[in-house]
């Protein structure tokens, strides 16, 4: 029979939600006061190191001489280019795509970026599509890519068996048009609860029918080494933007050693948020509700 000491400790390692783990401590017979201090150190212990790559694609209508003008002020380094999927520019560059409407529709593709001088180089970027008068509207969307040439093939399953478990309480802080079934550029997981099994690359292309239109796309790693996350509507909101691209940096951290095994229902249950991102995302919820 297990001791109460080894009981504890495998509560703790569980990969479930942190209301989960209180739930099953209390059974045990800890008081409140002594599961808040044993899940506090818990929670510092998990938080993820924030050194992953990313970039961004906004995708919005704005024109190209305002964004020639607005770059004379910002010092945004930019080209205008056809479509491609080329890697390896230090530059922002402007592509078509399709499925944008508007006038002057246009995808804004970042450098890969990193860290402290990353989020200067979004920044800069994003207060220039601003001042160059730049708007968005529902066929706009924000992807996101996370650097995973550093992952394993089961750290990468990971990710995506996390994110069937998360979706549900994704969608509450993402507009109406990009939650299940409502967008067919960035298409639900979770009709494929398979991925929850998935142990390599190729598992998770397999379950995924080897389409990148889904709110994470499973091609991307091919191409790019990335894993890309699309469900974000348009947005040239910095704080939106960089919350988002923190929020999938850190999962992807995280599930370099963790893999949930049932949904999480509330934002102060992820371990890999700071309290300010908890707050932002709560207040987002709130705001869409």
């Amino acid at each position: 029979m297990k001791t109460l000491k080894e009981q504890v400790n495998e509560i703790k390692s569980a990969t479930i939600s942190r209301n989960a783990k209180k739930s099953a401590l209390a059974k045990l017979g800890i008081t409140p006061y002594e599961i808040n201090l044993l899940l506090a150190s818990e929670a510092t212990a998990t938080m993820p190191r924030t050194a992953f790559t990313f970039g961004v694609e906004i995708e919005c209508n704005v024109e190209r001489g305002a964004i020639r003008t607005a770059s004379q002020v910002t010092g945004m380094s930019y080209q205008y280019e056809g479509y491609n999927h080329a890697d390896g520019h230090s530059y922002f560059k402007f592509v078509t795509d399709a499925s944008v409407c508007g006038e002057n529709a246009i995808e804004c593709v970042s450098p890969v970026m990193a860290g402290t001088s990353g989020k200067s180089t979004l920044k800069c970027a994003v207060d220039t599509l601003n001042r160059a008068g730049a708007t968005v509207n529902r066929s706009c969307g924000l992807h996101v890519h996370i650097g995973a040439a550093h992952l394993t093939q089961k750290q990468y399953a990971n990710v995506f068996s996390n994110y069937f478990y998360l979706e549900a309480l994704i969608d509450r802080f993402m507009a109406p048009s990009r939650r299940r079934d409502s967008n067919s550029y960035c298409r639900s997981l979770s009709d494929h609860s398979a991925l929850t099994r998935c142990e390599t690359v190729s598992d998770v292309q397999l379950t995924l029918n080897n389409n990148r239109y889904h709110k994470i796309n499973p091609m991307s790693y091919g191409r790019h080494k990335t894993i890309e996350f699309r469900q974000h509507q348009g947005t040239t909101d910095y704080k939106k933007i960089l919350n988002w691209v923190m929020f999938c940096g850190k999962l992807v951290e995280w599930s370099k050693k963790n893999r949930l095994t049932a949904n999480v229902t509330s934002v102060d249950e992820l371990p890999f948020l700071t309290v300010a991102e908890k707050k932002f995302f709560n207040k987002r919820i709130a705001d869409l509700a």
